[in-house]
């Protein structure tokens, strides 16, 4: 028996040691998402998205069209309708808010009805008369500066067109709901890099 037992333990001491499995990769990264979750949503500067970012913006908002309280308190539903939807997608770890590696794997061109919610509420705040379109002077007060005087062509060049709206869009002096939610929701969700929106969210 003692002999077995040392043969058993000869053969322990000569087999080779399990080698351990891999890590699982990391979720890839998207440096583009990333800067935008810095320059953008990331209000407060902590490495994180949460509410108080997004009532940043809200303040923002209602600070450059001087808001009433009625017309303010429906912007901060709609941006903590936003919220909401966006902690539900992206907050994988349940932490309660979202960081810039759930952001960048989970968000690039993430637009839902919440989103779209508050860019209606922007345009509906925007438009101080209520007549359906954001006029240049409206434009100036959301944005402080002047409707875009060119478009760019079919083939990218810059081209003289009719004044135009965040995206773009040409049109006399007057910027339509349909157009503004299209523009706001395209850069909220990452998708629309140069626009007047950056402006009025990017972090200096």
């Amino acid at each position: 028996h003692e002999r077995l037992r040392r043969a058993g333990a000869l053969v322990r001491l000569l087999s080779p040691l399990p080698v351990p499995a891999p890590a699982p990769a990391a979720a890839p990264v998207h440096s583009g998402a990333e800067e935008f979750f810095r320059d953008v949503l990331d209000q407060t500067g902590d490495g994180y998205l949460d509410w108080p970012d997004l009532a940043a913006m809200a303040r923002e908002v209602a600070t450059r069209l001087d808001l009433g309280e009625p017309e303010e308190t429906r912007l901060y539903e709609a941006f903590a309708g936003w919220w909401r939807e966006l902690q539900a997608a992206l907050d994988t770890d349940g932490d309660g808010r979202v960081s810039a590696r759930e952001y960048a794997s989970g968000a690039p061109g993430l637009a839902g009805p919440a989103l779209i919610r508050v860019a209606e509420v922007l345009f509906a705040a925007t438009d101080a008369d209520g007549d359906g379109r954001i006029d240049a002077e409206e434009y100036r007060a959301l944005f402080r500066t002047a409707f875009r005087r060119e478009t760019a062509g079919a083939d990218g060049s810059a081209g003289a067109g009719n004044a135009g709206g965040p995206d773009g869009t040409g049109g006399a002096d007057t910027y339509d709901g349909a157009a503004f939610v299209r523009a706001f929701v395209s850069f909220m969700s990452g998708r629309l890099r140069s626009s007047p929106f950056g402006p009025l969210f990017r972090q200096p």
